[in-house]
């Protein structure tokens, strides 16, 4: 193939295809020995290598001679604006080769999809699928995702991975289109820019500078309909097919000099939007020109129908040369010609000199903002002009030079305004139905979310409007900002707003307004209509804070900080700053690294406690309709009682309301303000281990518990995985995964809440567990119950909705009350699906009620009583807590006609909904009704029984008289048209009933426009009754996750039995057979070992045992290493967590008293962000406990000590045993290898020794590495002589002569010390007699 000369060579853009005086030939034809046309049939995305005429070279690509993907496969592989899909790598149909040579590699793949599709996938993107239990699947994996497609494929996949690979290939089906698919494709379109949108904005000289309108405009000027991508090559015709297509103009396209052999696919995967939304925006190609017949005027050529191209010829990449020339021997019978006008136009799509090149679509350093010299680094300013090195630098903000503005077209002057208020937000600019994004949030765009570079010099990308959830999700998930711009005005309202100016309007004045309507971010993600789906069950907390001695004190370690951010992890939090210590920040930075961390001003952004209660009270979010505040009884706590006028804090909640300041500052900046302060949910955080003790007054060591909840401070809460399990970064292994069987996902968020907070009360806990007896001894309801949970929608979410959009008429100034919405029509049905599910799922609350009534009569537990049964059905449930919602789910179901509302997305409301609306309609009906009387008595006036009304609209109600009537016609008649054989007239009675029509008409009208609010609003008037139905579904639904897991856990499961301290027992823990909840079967595969656990009580299976020693309450644990400690320390706590939430535990018997709190000092690890040691850490947690440690709690100590020499070791951990044992006296296990102290407290009658069991055989006392030791995992009582270390290293496979090494150094040390402690026992000796007993 001969190369394209560089001699002479165009710029390729759009003009470069038509000439005004068209060449015979051209350099290229004397080879080939055939000419080239340009044809109009080529795909814009289609990159296969096309042979010159002159060889009969086949199109099939040549397969790589060493490729690392063979047929049969499983992969990932990824297009552009997809995420990574499941695969099988096959044979191209027509090819015959699963991969291609040149200069970027490929693979051909069929997606794991409905219905199947397949690609070629370049090579990069291909990466080896290993299963979906493999960890670059899971959270935080390289393939996670939560798009349920991709989901559904990886489990097909799963399946093929389980077959042989030959096995595999009977899973690609023949994906070849028919004549009629392709047919259907050739008729599909590409969005496109609404060509009025920058029209009327900006001149020509702006367009062609911001790469607007014009795509749009030429696109109609100069393209047919744009095309998607498709197949790279057409599947083979049939022969006589060929036939017909072998006289058309064909293209033959010289070899590009890069040798580039990219190519797109041929069947994208199907998304879950609709296929125009996967489109770059309003892009244009050169290659998608169509060709014009002969016939055609020189200034606007005709589009030719799409016809499919005959079989095996190429298409070319966006970067090949097409040479336009004739067929040998023929002469054109016309070549169009281009106006310069035109030129200008289409110059905005010239592609830069790599366009197909992949390298210039992630190359971005070359893009226009680059070189800006205030976008520099070292030179990066806030709009005060501080500079980053400032500690009061704002990144929110930036600082862009007015010179530079001045430079700038309107659009993007705008955007760059918006830009200096928003530097660290991803804006997503609306321009006609797209959004798009320019500069450096297109380089984010295109790198985070696979969008595409736009072509021109500066970086541009975008995508349709109705993707908006698709990308702001993927970002916001990704830690970006997202900020919303719409456009606030029509072309018509700038016209206008340009003709009442008092002054000339300059080009600035012309472009439309565009205002930002709402910030995005992890904390403030608020799932509105625009969003789509409402998103997982998991709640998103944002955090502010500030500290200085106020609300609650906390320790150095800042213990409940710790625990307030691990029972309610945020996903964003807001400090002061300058003011917040180093302490606290290196806390969060180390715990929070997910988090979003944004530092506010402190005073204009952090505000002060009387400007946030100011605010608040001004502002209309508490305010009545008659504007009367009614502050939330959170809130009215916080009040100072010495100011009547509510604007001042009190002392101790200043802070709180600070705080609050801070919140409320940021949603003002999100503008979601309105839509969440105005719901008043308003709860007040007090640490756990001091509320009630704030409430009830400190109790001593021998009363009985006061507070109502167990403490489970951060430590604990990481260290036995209640939640969140840290090495996996999931929630695999966690208890909560293992408890929770929830239906619903608001009982997912309460599950959550009741496993972080387990209850103190034995009246509270037993309820609970008659709560799961109950629902145990009627499985038939709780099946029943199950099958109804599981069809209802998130309604908490669901409510939060409707309550935003029926509260938005509050919200006049909201600049989304001016947004233009193209998809308004969509997402008018999204409101009113939303809101007909949540009828659905009340309707489907009251059928639960009635299916549990029957059954409630013979409950136990109050709780479950009070949530099942109906306010008011029975007398005998006076404190029944679930309200009777019949009669307004009947009002609201007969509200409107929901298919027509749901099919159209208008509501028109029935009879007796709205009053305005049935006003409107009374007044209608009786004007029309006077009309036709006043029609009825001209009759009989002009003696005419043919008098009509004629007209429309404004002309509308004129008499239309015939002819033969005209002479008695009488002189009030206002002559308004006439026709032949007829006069129209009008009177002043009909002008006067045709105005009270009209504005009855109007009064409709506004009431149709605002009705959907109207009815969204009146259902959240009753949100108290909504928010009680979702409250008491909740508390079911996990009571019935609590009777699952009771009924179906693997093992013995038992009713824990609880004893409080008042009736005469000291604390005590007994757990008999118990298991580890969520270890059912050991890495060896055998089953799991169960162990009893007797603390603080005597074990009255040890027949000989001392009855003062086993009522110890510290438990001294040692035992060989991998034996099981550190498991059954876990075991111990996870189970009292489940007995005092009120579920049944995985043992035989379980007794106990209640836990106020449980410690726990597990592993090993140091906080290097924090700049703490794994020593220093574990002294941390152990100085928590003895700080904040009764007699009531328990403490797990694993190896305290180990983080420093042996000797400070030991007696930092015999120190730690005594103080529990002496002091605190709390029921504790306390692991060990120190051995020295087994004989220091085995004279100790509050301490007991347990050991956990092994067996070993081929003992040697010379080469303790040949011995083999056999775990028992048994914990039974009495001290294990030896930790067996070099069993470990043996089985950690440490090499054979290290291990000999640490042999003969371990006994040189024994020798030793035992040498040291005979002579010191001589040196202490005064007889021969205590010499004798020394030796």
């Amino acid at each position: 193939m001969s190369k394209t000369p560089a001699k002479g060579k165009q710029t390729n853009t759009l003009f470069s295809y038509f000439q005004k005086t068209p060449k015979s030939e051209t350099k290229n034809t004397g080879k080939s020995g055939t000419d080239e046309v340009l044809s109009p049939r080529r795909s814009p995305n289609d990159r296969s290598k096309t042979p010159s005429a002159g060889k009969k070279t086949s199109p099939s690509i040549k397969a790589t001679e060493a490729n690392e993907f063979s047929e049969g496969d499983l992969v990932w592989a990824k297009l552009e604006g997809f995420p990574f899909w499941p695969s099988l790598v096959c044979n191209h149909p027509t090819d015959k080769v699963h991969c291609k040579g040149g200069k970027t590699k490929q693979v051909h793949v069929q997606f794991f999809d409905s219905p199947p599709s397949r690609a070629w996938i370049k090579e990069r993107y291909v990466k080896p699928f290993k299963g979906s239990n493999d960890e670059s699947f899971q959270k935080g994996g390289q393939f996670y995702t939560l798009n349920t497609q991709v989901n559904k494929g990886v489990k097909e996949a799963d399946e093929a991975l389980k077959i042989d690979k030959k096995d595999r290939l009977s899973l690609v089906v023949d994906l070849l289109p028919s004549s009629d698919e392709e047919e259907e494709e050739n008729e599909e379109e590409n969005m496109d820019l609404d060509p009025t949108i920058f029209d009327t904005e900006m001149s020509d000289e702006d367009i062609s500078k911001e790469n607007h309108s014009s795509k749009a405009e030429d696109s109609k000027e100069t393209s047919p309909r744009k095309r998607k991508s498709m197949s790279p090559q057409k599947p083979r015709r049939k022969a006589a097919k060929e036939a017909v297509l072998k006289n058309k103009r064909r293209r033959i396209m010289v070899k590009s000099e890069s040798g580039d052999e990219d190519s797109e696919d041929d069947f994208k995967p199907v998304s879950s939007e609709d296929d125009d939304d996967d489109d770059s925006a309003s892009e244009l190609d050169e290659n998608e020109i169509s060709d014009v017949e002969p016939e055609s005027e020189p200034e606007s050529p005709v589009k030719e129908p799409r016809k499919r191209k005959a079989p095996g010829r190429g298409t070319p990449a966006s970067n090949k040369k097409s040479i336009a020339v004739l067929d040998s021997g023929k002469k054109p019978a016309f070549s169009p010609s281009v106006s310069n006008n035109t030129k200008t136009k289409l110059s905005l799509f010239s592609a830069p000199e790599n366009a197909g090149d992949d390298s210039g679509q992630k190359d971005a350093s070359s893009y226009f903002h680059v070189s800006l010299d205030f976008l520099q680094p070292d030179k990066l300013r806030d709009n005060t002009r501080k500079l980053k090195s400032d500690p009061d630098y704002n990144p929110r903000t930036l600082y862009v030079p007015e010179s530079f503005l001045n430079k700038q077209t309107p659009a993007m002057r705008q955007w760059w305004e918006i830009k200096t208020k928003h530097f660290d937000t991803v804006l997503f600019f609306k321009v006609g139905k797209f959004y798009e994004l320019y500069h450096m949030d297109a380089v984010v765009g295109v790198r985070e979310v696979g969008l595409i570079f736009m072509k021109g010099d500066f970086a541009h990308s975008g995508f349709p409007e109705i993707a908006y959830n698709r990308y702001a999700d993927a970002l916001v998930q990704k830690g970006y900002k997202v900020g919303r711009v719409e456009q606030t005005e029509t072309p018509e309202m700038v016209t206008e707003r340009c003709k009442n100016m008092a002054r000339s309007a300059n080009k600035y004045d012309k472009v439309v307004k565009r205002e930002v309507c709402q910030i995005s971010t992890q904390g403030t993600r608020t799932y509105s209509h625009l969003d789509g789906d409402i998103g997982d069950h998991t709640s998103k907390y944002i955090l502010a804070f500030c500290a200085k001695v106020g609300q609650f004190e906390d320790d150095r370690h800042l213990s409940r900080f710790r625990t307030l951010v691990a029972h309610y992890t945020p996903t964003q939090i807001l400090y002061e700053r300058g003011k917040t210590s180093p302490n606290t920040m290196q806390l969060i930075n180390a715990n929070l690294l997910s988090a979003l961390k944004e530092g506010l001003t402190p005073g204009s952004e952090f505000w002060e406690s009387s400007k946030t209660l100011k605010t608040l009270a001004e502002e209309a979010y508490f305010k009545s309709e008659d504007g009367e505040i009614t502050w939330p009884e959170a809130i009215k706590l916080m009040l100072s009682e010495s100011d009547t006028l509510g604007l001042t804090a009190s002392d101790a909640y200043d802070l709180a309301v600070r705080s609050l300041g801070a919140i409320v500052w940021y949603l003002q900046y999100c503008l979601l303000d309105e839509e969440l302060l105005s719901m008043k949910k308003f709860e007040t955080y007090m640490p756990v281990d001091v509320s009630e003790h704030r409430a009830q007054g400190a109790q001593s060591g021998a009363q009985a518990i006061k507070q109502r909840h167990m403490v489970l401070d951060g430590v604990t809460m990481s260290n036995l995985d209640v939640v969140w399990n840290s090495t996996t970064q999931s929630t695999e292994g966690t208890l909560l995964e293992r408890l929770s069987y929830c239906s619903t996902a608001f009982g997912k968020r309460l599950f959550h809440q009741w496993l972080c907070s387990p209850l103190c009360q034995k009246q509270a806990i037993y309820d609970r567990l008659d709560a799961v007896g109950d629902l145990l001894e009627a499985p038939s309801v709780m099946e029943e119950s199950v099958t109804i949970l599981k069809k209802m929608p998130d309604l908490e979410r669901l409510l939060s909705r409707i309550h935003a959009i029926g509260s938005s008429g509050r919200r006049k100034n909201h600049p989304d009350t001016r947004a233009i919405l193209y998809e308004e029509v969509t997402y008018s049905k999204r409101k009113i699906e939303d809101f007909l599910a949540t009828i659905e799922g009340f309707k489907l609350a009251m059928t639960l009620t009635a299916a549990c009534s029957g059954a409630a009569t013979n409950f136990k537990s109050k709780l479950l009583k009070q949530t099942v049964c109906v306010q008011g059905a029975e007398p005998d449930n006076a404190d029944a807590r679930f309200p009777d919602i019949d009669d307004d789910l009947k009002f609201f179901e007969s509200s409107f006609d929901h298919k027509k509302a749901k099919k159209e997305g208008v509501i028109v409301p029935s009879k007796g909904v709205d009053k305005d609306y049935d006003q409107a309609i009374a007044d209608i009906k009786d004007v029309e009704g006077r009309l036709q009387t006043y029609l009825d008595k001209q009759k009989s006036v002009l003696n005419c029984k043919n008098l009509v009304y004629w007209g429309t609209a404004k002309n509308r109600y004129q008499i239309e008289v015939p002819e033969t009537a005209l002479k008695n016609i009488p002189h009030q008649y206002e002559l308004m048209s006439s026709k032949k054989g007829a006069k129209r007239f009008r009177t002043s009675d009909i002008e006067e009933m045709l105005a009270e029509l009209t504005d009855a008409e109007d009064r409709k009208d506004t009431c149709l426009k605002d009705i959907m609010r109207r009815i969204f609003h009146n259902f959240d008037l009753k949100h108290r009754k909504w928010t009680a139905v979702v409250e008491c579904l909740s508390v079911l639904d996990v009571l019935i996750s609590l009777a699952t897991y009771s009924r179906g856990g693997e093992g013995d499961l038992c009713r824990p039995e609880f004893v409080m301290p008042e009736e005469g027992a000291q604390p005590f823990l007994e757990i008999r057979e118990g298991r580890h909840p969520c270890v059912s079967r050991t890495f060896e595969g055998g089953d799991f070992i169960p162990n009893d656990t007797i603390i603080g009580t005597k074990d009255d299976q040890d027949e000989d045992g001392d009855s003062s020693y086993s009522e110890g309450q510290v438990v001294l644990v040692t035992g060989p290493n991998m034996g099981g400690k550190s498991t059954l320390m876990r075991q111990v706590g996870l189970i009292t967590i489940m007995a005092q939430m009120g579920c049944y535990v995985p043992a035989q018997k379980c007794r106990l008293t209640p836990i106020d709190r449980i410690f726990t000092r597990l592993g090993a690890s140091d906080r290097i962000m924090a700049g703490e040691s794994t020593f220093y850490v574990e002294l941390s947690e152990t100085s928590s406990i003895l700080q904040h440690a009764t007699k009531h709690s328990l403490v797990l100590m694993d190896e305290l000590g180990r983080g420093t020499a042996t000797y400070d070791g030991t007696a930092i951990a015999c120190a730690v045993v005594k103080e529990l044992s002496k002091t605190v006296g709390c029921r504790s296990l306390f692991s060990t290898h120190y051995h020295s102290l087994v004989g220091e407290f085995q004279l100790d009658r509050n301490v007991r020794l347990g050991h956990m069991a092994c067996m070993v055989e081929n003992e040697n006392e010379e080469d303790p590495s040949q011995e083999t030791i056999t775990f028992l995992y048994k914990f039974v009582k009495g001290a294990c002589p030896k930790s067996y270390g070099f069993n470990a290293a043996r089985l950690a496979h440490l090499p054979e002569e290290v291990i000999q090494s640490a042999v003969k150094k371990s006994r040189e040390f024994e020798q030793s010390v035992y040498s040291c402690k005979m002579f010191r026992n001589l040196w202490c000796s005064s007889s021969a007699q205590e010499i004798q007993k020394a030796f």
